[in-house]
């Protein structure tokens, strides 16, 4: 089936995803000082909730759809009605940044953790705490709660532990180390398996065995944000900074899928039933990748090998139709389609051919960037680049002062001209044409700064007045 792709913008990163489990299935977004509420089938904006000050946090919606919860960079717990925007109840205790927000499994009472290294518990109805747990050592930045045992709770904390709490007396009954600090945390609904993540590493501890180490997981290369259970609970999805969220089988811990995006990736998940999978990037973009549903009012057609031959359908079945594997197939095959001669190089570990091909052929900047982008991915770029002259550099400095500021390449030319700075700032002063060349390069990102900073200037005004006046 094709997967549909859908972007939506944010005025800052995208922190926190989540989502509600019954209809209408809407999903929150947590981004700079606003909580976002959008609907799942058409991904409109539904309600932007911009009563925070500061920083909103962990903006979390209730299973049913009813109650947002947030925290803040001010220290404070909101809760909102959803559809009213109105505050139900405004939570204080906290002394530091709260960034951990969560209702419970009874829907009727709150779990927050903050920066002052505690976990509490609020009672909803009334707004006042019932229990507060301290026990870690550093700020608390993620935590889950069990379906079918809601008086056990876990944390992570950057002082690199997970913790298991028993809400009923308020002790700490289990630690485990994760060896870096804890980004995010997801427990299985049966509560015997928790998973952790820190640094670029994701790490499987068997609860039921004394928080036994199962396996470390390192697919990413940089640290991993954020973790989330399909609706299913059989697979796990991780987001990273290295731009990817990776899809992995729970019965073998191996990937399955991997999603590159264009930034860091803060939050990831997946919709009711799986059929939308959601992340959050550090450039503030929303992506959603939307699985459609097949439809089942059109009928089936007859399989080619029920149709028995000398029959009246067998005849008239047509010359365009495709041979079943008990059919004898006459004639040549069909010839392969010859591969490009840049593809050829990079097939015969010809980088540097490549490039050059690739450069002199003067082919769309799409399929440029594509070829430095797996030598990147090869590691051979530097290997590429080393040992030129002046007339095999001339066309990489042409390429990268035309098309370095271009959005859709500016990170990898970026990376490309950082190496080239580095190989060939020593021989500066040796030839006036490539001298000229770097001089223009660096006019130009001169030029792209000044612009950027213009950007950010009044991007920021536009966040300070649509906050002020509580537009969406």
């Amino acid at each position: 089936a094709v997967v549909s792709t859908q972007s939506t913008g944010e005025f800052g990163a995208v922190s926190y995803l989540s989502f509600s489990l019954e209809a209408p299935y809407y999903y929150v977004v947590t981004s700079g000082t606003k909580v976002n509420v959008y609907n799942v089938k058409n991904n409109t904006l539904q309600q932007s909730l911009s009563r925070f000050k500061k920083t909103a946090y962990s903006g979390c919606i209730r299973r049913d759809g009813k109650l947002i919860v947030a925290g803040s960079e001010d220290n404070s717990v909101q809760i909102f009605e959803v559809g009213t925007r109105s505050i139900l109840r405004k939570l204080s205790g906290h002394v530091r940044p709260c960034h951990v927000t969560k209702f419970d499994e009874d829907n009727v009472h709150v779990l927050t953790a903050a920066d002052d290294k505690t976990m509490r518990c609020w009672d909803l109805p009334t707004g006042e705490e019932v229990l507060c747990l301290k026990g870690h050592d550093d700020y608390i930045r993620t935590a889950a709660t069990l379906t079918q045992c809601p008086d056990i709770w876990f944390s992570g904390s950057y002082d690199h532990t997970i913790k298991m709490w028993d809400k009923r007396s308020g002790e700490c009954t289990l630690t485990m180390d994760h060896g870096a600090p804890v980004e995010s945390l997801v427990v299985l609904p049966t509560g015997g398996i928790a998973i952790s993540s820190g640094s670029n590493k994701i790490k499987v501890w068997d609860v039921h065995r004394a928080g036994t180490l199962l396996t470390t997981l390192c697919n990413h290369q940089k640290t991993v944000t954020s973790l989330a259970l399909d609706y299913t609970n059989t697979r796990l999805l991780s987001a990273s900074l290295d731009h990817q969220v990776k899809m992995y089988d729970l019965s073998s811990y191996k990937v399955t899928h991997s999603i590159k995006y264009a930034a860091p990736v803060l939050a990831v998940g997946t919709t009711a039933h799986n059929t939308e999978l959601i992340a959050g990037c550090s450039d503030g973009i929303v992506h959603v990748r939307k699985q459609p549903v097949p439809d089942t009012a059109t009928p089936a057609k007859r399989p080619l090998s029920a149709i028995t031959p000398g029959t009246a359908a067998f005849l008239e079945r047509g010359k365009n139709t495709p041979p079943t594997p008990k059919d004898a197939v006459s004639g040549k095959e069909p010839k392969r389609k010859k591969l490009a001669p840049y593809d050829l190089h990079l097939k015969r570990f010809q980088y540097t051919e490549a490039l050059d091909h690739v450069l002199k052929s003067r082919h769309n900047p799409d399929v440029v960037v594509s070829v430095i982008q797996e030598l990147f991915r090869r590691d051979a770029m530097k290997r590429v680049l080393s040992g030129r002259n002046e007339e095999t550099l001339q066309p990489i400095l042409y390429f990268l002062e035309a098309h370095i500021t271009n959005p859709r390449y500016c990170t990898v030319l970026c990376d490309l001209a950082h190496i080239l700075a580095s190989l060939y700032s020593p021989v500066l002063g040796m030839s006036p044409v490539i001298d000229k060349l770097f001089e223009k390069l660096n006019r130009r990102l001169k030029f792209e700064l000044k612009v950027q900073e213009r950007y950010m200037k009044l991007q920021g005004a536009m966040e300070c007045f649509f906050t002020a006046t509580g537009l969406s």
